[in-house]
């Protein structure tokens, strides 16, 4: 396995600053930076976000009406932002496995039930990341096997690439139990079409981009070590089991327009699902290392404001803690 820590020559040290707006949360599964305001995919019943104010530490209100209908979302979500300045919120609904389109401006009046974009074109069932890329094309991950990048235009896959990191090492392992096994994350660019994959069983990350003509390109990779998983098969399903010794690596990823940020942790997960780390790892976009940033505060999830300016952890000792940590 090797040491990603060795890569860096550079380190700093951030202060924590408690925010009192966290007392308006259950508990937090996911969150995003859009501007200046922190949505948080929150156990809530009626709305999946709750929206925070982190530079004025202030709650601000509900959104997306939780529900089956039009515009409405389930609990797994992932959200990712697409358009020349980011103007608009591509919404993944990986449980009704439908996408919907938010325009940003919608986040202004949480009091309102937000206007969306429906995707008109059937999803197969099978994809579990879903990222719209420019105003036709949206990127892919499915747990069907093959290639674990596909390039879709409209309901048709036009394009697929990228191979799952280090599967000559698993010669004798079907591509669904590795794709079952890595289940990427997709953490796309605010600004431009870039798009970060991450193994969140493991420490590897691809980004995958548009070239001049429209189709996909794996523009950078690192990849540092396999994850550790038993592969199980039968008549009736296909499965993998994440073994307790492996190390997962990036236990929360996020991304602004200029840099990628990794909350790293080395040790063994040991089926812990609070894993915490106070050591987040900076690259830019080529995945060239930029710095290590160590807080004094240790962390299960993070978020980052797409202009570098400040990143938010959130950690649950029994109730929800939100921190801002400044950048500049």
């Amino acid at each position: 396995m090797s040491d990603p820590l060795k890569e860096f020559d550079r380190s700093r040290k951030l202060n924590a600053t408690p925010l009192s707006s966290a007392d308006s949360l259950f508990r937090a599964l996911n969150m995003y930076l859009v501007e200046d305001k922190l949505l948080i995919n929150d156990d809530g019943l009626d709305y999946i976000y709750r929206l925070i104010d982190p530079v004025e530490d202030r709650y601000l209100g509900k959104f997306g009406r939780s529900g089956q209908g039009p515009c409405e979302l389930s609990a797994s979500v992932f959200l990712n932002r697409y358009g020349s300045e980011g103007e608009n919120m591509g919404i993944y609904d990986a449980s009704q496995i439908r996408f919907q389109s938010f325009p940003v401006s919608s986040l202004e009046d949480p009091t309102e039930t937000a206007d969306c974009e429906p995707y008109l074109f059937p999803i197969n069932g099978l994809l579990r990341q879903f990222v719209k890329l420019d105003s036709i094309r949206f990127l892919a991950s499915s747990l069907d096997g093959g290639q674990p990048y596909n390039l879709y235009l409209g309901a048709e896959n036009v394009q697929s690439l990228g191979a799952y990191p280090f599967q000559d090492d698993f010669p004798a392992v079907q591509a669904m139990n590795l794709a079952l096994a890595y289940q990427f994350d997709f953490f796309k660019n605010p600004k431009n079409p870039k798009t970060l994959s991450t193994s969140p069983f493991s420490f590897n990350m691809d980004v995958l981009e548009l070239n001049k003509n429209g189709n996909l390109e794996l523009s950078a990779s690192r990849h540092y070590w396999p994850t550790l998983f038993d592969p199980s098969e039968n008549s009736s399903s296909i499965s993998s089991t994440i073994l307790p010794d492996a190390v997962f690596g990036n236990i929360s990823t996020a991304v602004s327009e200029d840099k990628i940020y990794v909350l790293y942790n080395d040790l063994p997960w040991n089926n812990d699902l609070f894993q915490t780390s106070s050591r987040i790892l900076v690259y830019d976009w080529e995945l060239n290392p930029i710095e290590i940033l160590e807080l004094d505060q240790a962390l299960s999830r993070i978020a980052v404001h797409e202009d570098d300016n400040y990143l938010v952890g959130y950690v649950d000792d029994g109730k929800a803690n939100l921190f801002r940590f400044d950048l500049r």
